[in-house]
């Protein structure tokens, strides 16, 4: 009963979805002011504190990386981004936030300065430093469908 009832409702979902005709432009900019702004801009804030703090003392930098670690969840669990090509880069930069939040907060609970600067390295390089990617690719698509 349960498979049937869910067969109905992904296929009215479905049928729906075609019914509205929203545009990728559209689903995009939905997608943006909807949530998705948000979590981009939660990310960036939490990375960039890790980033400011990363010269302070390990209790500074872990409880920055404990931050980022308690915010990762909402953007994780947040819709995908209706754009293949800023859906990639925000991924990637999701995965390296948590790998690198973690290894920031293990480092600076076990006072590992090395390990601790290994993942405030990861969360400038591979995290932060891809979000702007993510941010130019949706701002660059919604001002296509502008035109």
């Amino acid at each position: 009963m349960r498979v049937r009832a869910f067969t109905i409702t992904v296929a009215v979902t479905a049928l729906l979805a075609t019914a509205c005709g929203s545009s990728p432009g559209e689903e995009l900019g939905d997608w943006y002011t909807s949530g998705g702004e948000k979590q981009i801009k939660q990310m960036a804030q939490d990375a960039g504190r890790v980033s400011e703090v990363s010269m302070r003392t390990l209790d500074a930098i872990g409880t920055a990386c404990q931050d980022l670690t308690g915010h990762l969840p909402a953007a994780e669990g947040f819709a995908p981004i209706p754009d293949e090509t800023a859906q990639s880069a925000w991924s990637k930069a999701l995965a390296a936030l948590r790998a690198g939040a973690a290894e920031c907060t293990a480092g600076a609970a076990a006072q590992d300065e090395v390990r601790a600067g290994a993942g405030v390295r990861t969360i400038q390089r591979d995290g932060l430093g891809v979000l702007p990617e993510v941010t130019s690719r949706i701002k660059a698509q919604l001002a296509r469908e502008k035109k």
